[in-house]
């Protein structure tokens, strides 16, 4: 699956789960993320596919 731009209801979406599921599954990387309440940057999905491996 191809990263680009998403917000966090999207991405929890595509993991099967709510916001706040996602939100405590990344909180060991939560300060590389520097998370805002703007849509995710490209990087920023990558580094979440790495850390939780890409959605099915």
């Amino acid at each position: 699956m191809p990263a680009k731009v998403k917000t966090f209801s999207e991405l929890a979406m595509e993991y099967g789960v709510c916001r706040n599921t996602l939100r405590k599954w990344i909180k060991p990387i939560e300060k590389e993320l520097n998370l805002t309440r703007r849509a995710l940057h490209e990087w920023q999905v990558k580094k979440i596919y790495l850390f939780l491996d890409e959605p099915r």
